[in-house]
């Protein structure tokens, strides 16, 4: 099919005509073209801020936000030599960096909040910014939310060499990871679960009768 651009004497089209219709559908194809190059591209981008973010704060501990770090005991931490870097994270340990990642916009959140509970009216933007944070953690609760894989050592070399190019973005293989914070909740389920199966079981297993329970079936008579 042409392109709106290609199609002759379009100004003079009748609005019924074949013209017209031809008119139409180029323009709904090119619609259509743009809007899914628009949203590969901030899917790309999604992902690549994601990405970056685990690039960058993949080595920082639980001290990184220590406010008794002298700035010597920063620099130190900065010149460690890269062979001393983890080579690779543990299951536990990524779904705990998961969290992490997930509390990353807590003090715009709480921000937002303090100013809902003074009774403020709040921009669209905030109430729309307070939906899609609610909506990711849901989400990485309920599915899992893609991270690099640092359990994979591959992936962290490549994931530490890589400069942000979006097009280079598809060497760093990602997995879908739910927070360490559920893991209580997903133990709980286990339990459960484990003591259906054990109740139904029990229930299909034929219990064994005694030989006096035995004559009462039998015979209905009650024997002393």
């Amino acid at each position: 099919r042409k392109r709106v651009s290609k199609i002759k004497d379009k100004e003079k089209a009748h609005p019924y005509s074949r013209k017209a219709r031809q008119i139409n559908r180029a323009m709904h194809k090119e619609t259509n073209i743009a809007k899914a190059k628009s949203d590969r591209i901030n899917m790309a981008l999604g992902r690549g801020q994601k990405v970056v973010w685990f690039r960058d704060n993949m080595d920082k501990d639980d001290k990184a936000n220590d406010s008794d770090d002298s700035e010597e005991e920063e620099d130190e931490e900065e010149e460690v030599d890269a062979k001393l870097k983890k080579k690779t994270w543990t299951m536990l340990e990524l779904r705990q960096l998961v969290d992490v990642y997930l509390a990353r916009n807590s003090g715009e959140v709480e921000t937002i909040l303090a100013k809902k509970s003074e009774g403020k009216n709040l921009l669209q933007k905030e109430s729309l910014f307070l939906q899609l944070v609610e909506s990711e953690i849901k989400e990485a609760k309920l599915a899992g939310v893609e991270v690099p894989d640092l359990t994979n050592g591959a992936v962290v070399k490549a994931l530490r060499a890589w400069d942000g190019d979006l097009n280079s973005i598809t060497t760093i293989k990602l997995v879908s990871c739910k927070p360490a914070s559920i893991i209580p909740i997903e133990e709980e389920a286990k339990k459960n679960i484990r003591r259906g199966d054990n109740t139904a079981k029990a229930d299909r297993v034929p219990q064994l009768l005694t030989e006096q329970q035995a004559i009462e079936l039998a015979t209905g008579m009650v024997v002393n």
